[in-house]
């Protein structure tokens, strides 16, 4: 079953925004709109600002056109287009790119928002459309008791997330988005159609290394699993930290989280002096489950467990929020252990603490992303087991720079412990040798599929990989 036949209604939601789609409908014509592959937007349009602009605020980019695709063929008019034009292309999915690489000053951006078709095949894999929004596909593949391993965003766009590896709380069981693709299909920059099953390096290079990079993913097959029956979350609290309650409660966490079963996932939150530990798992005997951490929740201020929840209601607590705000996100290093921070503690205490509204956080990877050689996808980062990010959130532009530099003296506390690694989804611009730490020794091969799928370099960003 394909979703594409739209009612206007329907039609305006996938624009985004209410006010969005009133816009839209204003300059142009429903029944037109869906006769032309394409519509292509300047900066006189009076629409150019609301498909330009991102879900980050301070990002702020103006393309020479923007390209709003329907279909593969509207997508090779666009190319067309900008090889005409002599422009460079950036590619936006869901729009969610930390540091704007979905979007381009003076090019041609190719907007997909409205290529997000959803189907099923009889093996229940699934076709998706870059564009399909994380809230889409649950709400489409939970009712069929599905799932597939993916983030929890709710307006996170497919395309941008499995392609730079993707993860959520049954990749633990199941692997990284990327690890479940089966299939893509790809317009290069000579309006080719490219299948991977044609084309193995294609597969390879977009299993964790194909944001913007090569072309334009237009068709990505998955593997979907069995969905658990239920879903049980345990938020843990604690509330005025001390530097040395910290440095405690931190190393609990690790030592707690070195052998959860696949089912389970765990964050550690530390947003000012707060600290918030989550931890969830399925298909699990839940009294069992809580002495993996027993030795935390006497010290929590505050302890919930949600136990057997439904699991499409509970997915949709950790949607986050849909308006766009002013933030900087960005990986904060890839750790295998504690040991790989545990000599710089007091000093991420101190300085996250120091800028309120900066937020560490650490999240378990480990599992089944860590059966899959390094070598056998573009994401490289096979023995790691967890994943930090640093985020950054504020009301007003003039603040940014107060919190750009706070963010970067933490993120420079961190590489001096050594820890280089970073993931490619949470971009910094001002990560050293981007590319290196995204994709280590795959980088290599990347760089000859750059060469083979893009010679000249037409998909370009700041950290694109040439």
């Amino acid at each position: 079953m394909i979703q594409n036949n739209y009612t206007k209604r329907e039609f305006l939601k996938l624009l985004g925004t209410g006010s969005l789609g009133i816009f839209f409908m204003s300059f142009y014509s429903f029944d037109d709109f869906f006769e032309e592959d394409l519509i292509l937007l300047t900066k006189k349009d009076k629409n150019y600002d609301n498909f330009r602009k991102s879900f980050n605020k301070r990002i702020d980019k103006y393309p020479q056109y923007i390209a709003l695709c329907k279909t593969e063929k509207g997508v090779q008019k666009a190319i067309a287009l900008a090889t005409e034009k002599k422009l460079k292309i950036a590619i936006r999915s869901g729009g969610h790119s930390f540091e704007g690489f979905s979007n381009i000053d003076n090019g041609l951006l190719i907007h997909l928002g409205l290529m997000n078709k959803i189907s099923w095949q009889k093996d229940n894999s699934i076709i998706l459309q870059p564009a399909c929004l994380l809230q889409d596909i649950y709400a489409n593949i939970l009712p069929r008791k599905r799932v597939i391993p993916a983030g929890s965003c709710g307006t996170v766009g497919i395309g941008g997330l499995a392609l730079g590896g993707g993860y959520g709380f049954f990749s633990r069981k199941y692997g990284l988005t990327c690890d479940n693709l089966l299939r893509v299909k790809m317009i290069d920059y000579n309006g080719n159609i490219i299948d991977s099953t044609t084309d193995s390096d294609l597969l390879w290079a977009c299993k964790g290394g194909g944001n913007g990079n090569f072309g334009v993913i237009t068709e990505m097959h998955f593997k979907t699993y069995q969905a658990p029956p239920s879903f049980s979350g345990y938020r843990l609290k604690f509330s005025n930290l001390t530097k040395d309650k910290f440095i405690q409660l931190i190393k609990l966490w690790f030592k707690s989280t070195e052998n959860l079963p696949r089912e389970a996932f765990s964050a550690f939150v530390l947003n000012g002096k707060f600290l918030t530990i989550l931890f969830t798992n399925y298909e699990l005997n839940q009294d069992k489950f809580e002495n993996y951490f027993s030795e935390l929740i006497p010290l929590a201020n505050d302890y919930k467990p949600m136990k057997d929840r439904n699991l499409a209601a509970a997915l949709k607590n950790y949607y986050g929020v849909k308006e766009p705000i002013y933030f900087k996100n960005a990986s904060a290093g890839l750790y295998k252990n504690i040991k790989d921070i545990e000599n710089g503690l007091e000093d991420i205490f101190n300085q996250v603490t120091s800028t309120k509204g900066i937020i560490y956080q650490i999240n378990t990877l480990g599992g089944k992303i860590n059966d899959i050689k390094s070598t056998d996808t573009a994401y490289p980062h096979r023995d790691i087991n967890y994943l930090s990010e640093l985020q950054a959130y504020w009301d007003l532009p003039n603040q940014e720079v107060k919190f750009i530099q706070a963010f970067e003296t933490i993120q420079n506390t961190i590489r001096k412990l050594g820890n280089i690694k970073q993931y490619r989804n949470y971009p910094d611009i001002n990560f050293p040798d981007a590319n290196k730490s995204y994709f280590m020794d795959n980088l290599t091969r990347l760089q000859q599929l750059k060469k083979k799928y893009d010679p000249n370099n037409i998909f370009d960003y700041p950290q694109v990989i040439k």
